[in-house]
């Protein structure tokens, strides 16, 4: 028996600089021999969150790369020491809830992630009443600094001002909220903390925003355009369009998501049942962790699985690409104010619409950046069978799956479909995310949960 640690290379073209705001995070490699028997594997199970944070039926499951060999490819915060062992666990998806699902095979250990834990600057702005406002922020994990605000300008009427202060941070979402040092705090909506990533912000009423709202708001809304038709494929479909706040009253240019099933996302008397995606996303930009972003919900039809289903699988998803790329995209270009490029493009689904997310993103990754496929149905294999030889793509790519069900939601599938990610040099963390939703089912219910962290992760606020 045996393990090492060892610094991952990876090519430039999948390993983008650390936007704006971001925290440094340096890729690691981790690597045990062990034997294991059919239906178990070897999992890391660390201190640190991204390697499950001390919960067994958290740790991440490695991949196999040889006889007995197992390897892990994730992103940790750069100088960051970390303590970490490997277990033994069976795969059966009922079992992963299992804390007693865990057998120890190798010493815990202690590493430092290579690179060094470098501090950044935050500009927090408030528009307030408070006479005198404080800030309390996270400065560490586990650390809370306080500091008062400065007057640096008037406010949007009387009895308020604008104040500022620049905080220091090793965190890459630190938590804050503004407080008038005598008991009130303001707090995101649900009473938690703001959470963040943005480098430069202003808390204002009860909003995170990237710079000074506008003197005249617009809320966000969903506006829907009917029987949208398509001659590459021949058929109608409705749109449901989600505008974001202040998309009426500015000038700013916002990043897209196309989002298929679309006639499930805000409807909640849908008839397999809504997301509420309206109220998910009105709520995650509000707290500062996503980006201002247009949804574009693409209904779907009754040749549904034709479309979403890759012709290596005998569908019509080259088809359904070719309307995406070369009509509904231009359209949706052309009348709202969208910035086009594929870094600030993305498509997302469940199901069979997770599948056909990740083949648009594999097929076409010049229009597509940002991938979401939520509990995707890679039981159907063949396009992924295809992909062996090919070179890796640029995208930031989030896959999950819940684990109930005869299927366990195609669970095994999924980590298949990572695995081949991870062989192709993308590195989780960085740009990948696999959640394993521990209980949950292929269903509406646990989508709408997971939409939130899905687009976080797709388009976080920096």
């Amino acid at each position: 028996m045996s393990l090492r640690t060892t610094l991952l290379l990876l090519p430039l073209l999948l390993l983008p600089a650390a936007r704006a705001g971001q925290e440094a995070l340096a890729p690691v490699r981790l690597e045990v021999v062990q034997p294991t028997v059919w239906g178990e594997s070897v999992f890391v199970l660390g201190d640190l969150p991204a390697l499950g944070g001390g919960d067994p039926t958290r740790a991440v499951r490695m991949r196999p790369v040889g006889p007995h060999r197992w390897r892990l490819d994730l992103a940790l915060p750069a100088g960051a020491t970390y303590r970490w062992t490997a277990l033994v666990r069976s795969n059966a998806a009922q079992a992963l809830a299992d804390r007693g699902n865990a057998r120890q095979v190798t010493p815990v250990r202690q590493e430092v992630v290579p690179g060094a834990s470098v501090e950044r600057r935050v500009r927090v702005r408030y528009l307030s009443g408070f006479a005198a406002p404080r800030l309390a922020w996270e400065r560490a994990a586990g650390r809370w600094e306080d500091a008062p605000m400065r007057r640096v300008g008037p406010g949007r009427g009387p009895g308020e001002a604008l104040w500022e202060v620049d905080v220091p941070t090793a965190l890459a979402t630190p938590e804050l909220f503004p407080h008038d040092g005598a008991g009130r705090k303001d707090l995101a909506p649900g009473g938690r903390p703001y959470r963040t990533s943005r480098a430069d912000l202003v808390i204002a009423s009860g909003e995170v925003h990237p710079d000074l709202p506008p003197a005249r708001r617009s809320p966000s809304r969903v506006v829907t355009v009917r029987a949208w038709y398509s001659r590459h494929l021949g058929n109608a479909r409705d749109l449901f369009i989600y505008l974001p706040r202040d998309h009426d009253t500015t000038d700013r240019r916002y990043p897209v998501v196309y989002v298929h099933d679309g006639q499930n996302l805000f409807d909640p008397r849908a008839i397999m049942g809504g997301w509420r995606a309206k109220e998910t996303l009105d709520r995650e930009v509000a707290a500062g962790r996503l980006e201002d972003v247009i949804v574009v919900g693409v209904a779907n039809t009754p040749a549904r699985m034709q479309e979403y289903m890759p012709p290596e699988s005998g569908g019509r998803a080259d088809r359904y690409a070719r309307f995406l790329t070369e009509e509904l995209k231009p359209w949706v270009d052309a009348h709202l104010r969208t910035r086009p490029g594929r870094e600030d493009t993305g498509v997302l689904g469940s199901s069979l619409g997770g599948l056909v997310s990740f083949y648009l993103g594999w097929e076409r990754p010049d229009v597509f950046g940002r991938v979401g496929s939520l509990s995707g149905s890679f039981w159907l294999r063949d396009h992924l069978a295809s992909l062996e030889q090919d070179a890796p793509r640029a995208l930031r790519v989030w896959l999950d799956s819940g684990t109930a069900g005869a299927s366990g939601d195609s669970y095994e599938h999924t980590v298949a479909a990572r695995d081949l990610l991870l062989g192709k040099g993308f590195v989780l963390g960085r740009d990948l995310q696999h959640m394993v939703d521990l209980g949950a089912g292929h269903d509406e219910r646990a989508w709408a949960a997971r939409l939130g962290p899905a687009l976080t992760f797709l388009f976080p606020a920096v």
